[in-house]
């Protein structure tokens, strides 16, 4: 069984919400069986964890360029978003991870799920051949650090989509806004939480 609000949301957003929803709930499956072993997601969001980490990463789809673009998931750990943006139908995708353990884990979901993406088991900072449209981020790093980690990979065109908590207001000030625009939008899994859209002027 899934969360109401997230079977809502999919049936809302998406045409082929059925397939998506399946997916959505053999993921869930998995994350829960692997985090008995691995620190996956914190124990004490299990009980919520439709709402608190799968409805939180689906819901940015608002926001995300078309299908054809290429994304890249930074810090990805048990593929929030990277998975989710899988299983919506992303295919040019990339989930950067460096623990091994968490990389692993990606591969077999990749495996059972039937999903497509490639993993790129380092650091943000040894991704030096790519050129992406749009990086995603959650509960990874400040803002600024993340533009530091991305420069390589980035062009004027490419697109940020960052789930951030209370603190997005203090992050955002320490970006030079001469150089870089962004846009706060509310999330609708938490009133303290904001949906960052930034990129390069």
């Amino acid at each position: 069984m899934l969360n109401e609000k997230l079977v809502k949301f999919c049936n809302e957003n998406f045409d082929n919400s059925k397939s998506i929803l399946n997916k959505l709930f053999e993921y869930k499956k998995i994350l829960i069986k692997e985090n008995e072993s691995m620190n996956l997601i914190g124990k004490s969001t299990i009980e919520n964890l439709d709402e608190r980490h799968l409805l939180d990463c689906i819901q940015i789809v608002k926001y995300l360029p078309h299908h054809g673009k290429s994304l890249m998931d930074i810090g990805t750990g048990a593929g929030l978003p990277g998975i989710i943006l899988s299983i919506i139908g992303f295919k040019n995708l990339h989930l950067v991870e460096k623990s091994p353990k968490k990389a692993l884990f990606l591969e077999k979901c990749k495996l059972q799920l039937d999903l497509n993406y490639r993993v790129h088991n380092k650091s943000i900072t040894e991704v030096l051949d790519l050129n992406v449209d749009c990086i995603t981020a959650r509960a990874f790093a400040s803002v600024e650090k993340i533009i530091s980690m991305t420069k390589n990979i980035i062009n004027k065109k490419t697109k940020f989509i960052l789930l951030k908590g209370r603190s997005y207001l203090t992050e955002l000030k320490a970006i030079n806004p001469q150089r870089y625009f962004w846009e706060a939008y509310p999330s609708i899994t938490s009133s303290e939480s904001k949906i960052i859209i930034m990129g390069i002027k």
